[in-house]
């Protein structure tokens, strides 16, 4: 039975290569988010070998004046990148890595996924064809480089797997592999978590309903446990928000942005602005195939089998609501749903379809006649469609010294500058500057998250930080907390101004957790002692039992 299952799983491997063949050519490549992930991936390395964790604060970006990076942004793929650059990957290759694990990883989860459901090898194997061959995907890699969505999409079946196997068995074990799958979803992409909640709570009822109600409990543990785990990140992100002109900048981000029905359904593919938002061909043809087929069986003489109707009905639910979603005709529904709005792009409902047609080719194969016929007919179509998306557009010579160079924010729109902050043209004179007065500044450390230096000055001066203020940030004199005015008009606006006296001082500026923070963090940690409780219980029973 696991030999079994390990011939299928290099099969699918081996049918999964060519999706990453351009990876593996040396250097970058044009794209949207790609330089944005090199810059985010070295300072990822950077506030880590500081000892900042979890990393919030970068005093490099935005040109040297400070940028709460992962405070905001999904921190996942750069930790995930970080791993690949320990084991001897430079910044540019470590992202790269990241792309490729989504694509190959995302094919086995999604196998491992339906293998479960249906317990079909035919049927999981071609759903996970189409999962990873899908013009989004190709779209999330080569076009876009979106690492957050594409390494979002490997965690995306393990939580729909953990689902499936708590409502079959309720054993914890499945518990704490759905917690951290849920945790590890939030923290790759919260956007992608928000599209897909709702569809993860739909499929719990339908899991529960094909398998034991009475596995509720333990389904609504592991997502609390995975919120838990997730805290440290999604917590202080929300209730900070309003710190930020995330809003001001993005508020109907989406009024603009909805796609044509007539591109949903097939567009040319590109690498601009014109890049193709369809769904997919042989998975618009699977979705048309479970129609008519349900009508079919229906007209016949009803349809007799729970898993098709239960199924197929989730399935085409999911599909059309994604489409429709795509639409103009969603437009009244994404200003009144909460956290709607920041998706931000209608078009990244694809992948919640793409997810839904990857389910109903599963299960026309298994139930339909005829499998063999299907199986290849399905198999060639899905690969022939892709032929021409799974390449670069073209490659770039920068090499990780060039993006070592670059401090701007890492964000298309500046958009987690503080209220009271501004994008930076130039880069910062150093963390001290003095405003009144005249002295002497020697930088003793000079950390993202804590500064120290030593100040000589004749008479009483008065410095600016050189970090845009948010809260968390704390200055010491001599190891005395200070007062400072960051509102000031003027070119001081934002930077913490304060005075110092006369003499030889010690100066230190700290980034310490709000009480959101600390909170957060804390519940992530009471979260992964819960764990390790149910880890060791299930370990202890174990040795019991034999």
């Amino acid at each position: 039975m696991i030999r079994r299952e390990v011939i299928v799983i290099l099969l699918l491997l081996f049918l999964s290569l060519p999706t990453i063949q351009d990876l593996l050519f040396p250097g970058p490549f044009t794209s949207h988010d790609l330089t944005h992930h090199i810059v985010r991936q070295i300072d990822m390395n950077r506030l880590l070998s500081e000892g900042q964790f979890p990393p919030r604060w970068s005093g490099e970006l935005n040109n040297g004046y400070g940028y709460p990076l992962f405070l905001f942004n999904y921190p996942l793929p750069a930790l995930v990148g970080q791993l690949f650059h320990l084991l001897g990957l430079g910044y540019i290759d470590s992202v790269k890595a990241i792309l490729g694990l989504s694509l190959l990883g995302s094919s086995v989860t999604m196998y491992l996924f339906l293998r479960s459901l249906l317990g079909n090898r035919t049927a999981a194997f071609l759903g996970a064809i189409f999962y990873l061959y899908a013009p989004v995907r190709f779209l999330n890699v080569y076009v876009s480089a979106a690492l957050g969505n594409a390494l979002a999409l490997l965690f995306v079946p393990l939580v729909f797997l953990s689902v499936n196997k708590l409502a079959k068995t309720g054993k914890k074990l499945w518990i704490m592999g759905g917690a951290i799958s849920f945790a590890a979803l939030v923290t790759s992409h919260n956007v992608t978590t928000v599209m897909f909640a709702p569809v993860i709570a739909g499929f719990s009822l339908v899991a529960l309903y094909l398998n034991n109600p009475r596995f509720m409990k333990q389904i609504l543990v592991m997502f609390l446990l995975g919120l838990g785990l997730s805290a440290w990140f999604w917590l202080p992100s929300l209730v900070e928000k309003q710190y930020i002109r995330y809003d001001q900048y993005m508020d109907n981000f989406f009024a603009s942005r909805f796609v044509p029905f007539k591109d949903i359904l097939y567009s040319t593919w590109g690498y601009g602005s014109d890049f193709s938002r369809q769904v997919g061909i042989a998975h618009w043809l699977v979705m048309v195939g479970l129609v008519i087929s349900s009508t079919y069986l229906l007209v016949k003489g009803g349809i007799k089998v729970k898993e098709w109707v239960t199924l197929g009905t989730f399935c085409l639910t999911v599909f059309i609501g994604a489409v429709f979603l795509m639409t103009e005709y969603s437009r009244v529904f994404w200003g009144s749903v909460p956290l709607l709005e920041y998706v931000q792009f209608p078009a990244r409902f694809l992948t919640p379809a793409v997810f839904a047609a990857s389910i109903a080719v599963a299960l026309l194969v298994k139930h339909l006649p005829f499998r063999s016929i299907l199986l290849v007919g399905l198999l060639g179509l899905v690969l022939y469609a892709s032929r021409n998306n799974m390449s670069i557009n073209q490659s770039v010579e920068y090499r990780d010294d060039y993006y070592q160079t670059l401090k701007y924010t890492s964000t298309a729109y500046d958009e987690h500058l503080p209220n009271w902050a501004r994008p930076m043209m130039v880069l910062s004179p150093g963390k001290f500057s003095v405003l009144q007065g005249k002295g002497v500044v020697h930088i003793d450390k000079n950390y993202s998250s804590e500064v120290k230096a030593t100040f000589i000055t004749d008479e009483e001066t008065t410095l600016q930080f050189n970090q845009f203020y948010f809260p968390g940030w704390e200055i010491k004199v001599d190891d005395k907390k200070v007062n400072f005015d960051y509102l000031l008009e003027g070119e001081s606006k934002g930077f913490p101004v304060f005075k110092v006296p006369q003499g030889m001082h010690q100066i230190e500026a700290v980034f310490n957790k709000t009480f959101i923070r600390s909170l957060a963090d804390n519940i992530s940690l009471f979260s992964a002692v819960i764990m390790g409780v149910f880890f060791s219980s299930v370990i202890y029973k174990k040795r019991v039992l034999r």
